[in-house]
């Protein structure tokens, strides 16, 4: 899990005046304590699968990260050597130059991003254990809900163009997001317990390996870049078994502002 900071300061006259660019901490907690859904005080949101002409420039986004969920993107940042974010990876930025910071990548690319209301991680390093493999291919995207107290897992399907991408006024709300970490080991999924989703939340893996099992019995194995829409509040709830170092983002849904209807 790569987690990269680029920040671009500005001169007198907002001319250029200096980079300040490398590694992210990335403030997180243990997955067992509960605790505050907005350290990461993200306004809004918005999944996409785009080309490279579909995204916005970053310097209309202000402070804002991105989730790569597939593909290779190559993040240059001026007078620093390029790095390759894959599945899993993160930038965070807030750059006022075009020439700043680029992001390229061949065909498409699945992403989620985050609007971060003048918010950007420290530096610094989160030594996350790398997994041992990369997943090709498109993310999973799954939405588990409760149907009359029975949980259930169906495709998440976004409910309109996942591109180009619109300006951030049309984003779904967010209350904030904030991070996990559990290190499973490598022995074995870990024993869950059932439980319920706390809010409406997209869960985003962005390390480690897990088995989500709602009561229905479906069966989901979410890796780095999988997406879970988790909207079963009530009801007997679903459970969790995690393996390897298991890094997870969490978006807090602001009500009414991302609804989906099951499948007929």
């Amino acid at each position: 899990m790569k987690v990269l900071r680029v920040h671009e300061t500005l001169g007198d006259s907002d001319t250029y005046g200096g980079i300040d660019a490398g590694d992210a901490f990335l403030p997180h907690r243990d997955s067992r304590v509960k605790g505050p859904a907005n350290v990461v005080p993200a306004t809004a949101f918005w999944l996409t699968r785009a080309r490279m002409a579909d995204v916005p420039a970053p310097t209309s986004l202000g402070s804002h990260a991105v989730v790569v969920l597939s593909g290779e993107v190559r993040v240059d940042v001026r007078d620093r050597s390029p790095a390759v974010l894959t599945a899993g990876d993160l930038v965070f930025a807030n750059v006022a130059s075009p020439e700043t910071l680029t992001m390229t990548w061949d065909g498409f690319a699945w992403l989620l991003y985050l609007a971060l209301d003048d918010w950007l991680p420290e530096a610094g390093d989160n030594e996350a254990r790398p997994d041992p493999a990369i997943r090709q291919g498109r993310p999973s995207l799954t939405w588990i809900y409760d149907d009359g107290g029975t949980s259930r897992t169906e495709p998440l399907r976004w409910p309109s163009d996942l591109a180009p991408v619109p300006p951030v006024e049309q984003w779904p709300r967010s209350l904030g997001a904030f991070v996990t970490r559990r290190d499973y080991g490598e022995d074995g999924y870990v024993p869950g317990v059932w439980h319920n989703g706390p809010r409406p939340q997209l869960g985003v893996t962005l390390n480690g390996r897990a088995e989500n099992e709602t009561g229905d019995g479906t069966v989901t194995s979410p890796v780095a870049g999988d997406i879970a829409y988790i909207d079963d509040v009530t009801g007997a709830g679903h459970v969790t078994r995690g393996l390897g170092d298991r890094w997870m983002l969490f978006v807090t849904i602001d009500p009414e502002h991302l609804r989906f209807v099951p499948e007929k």
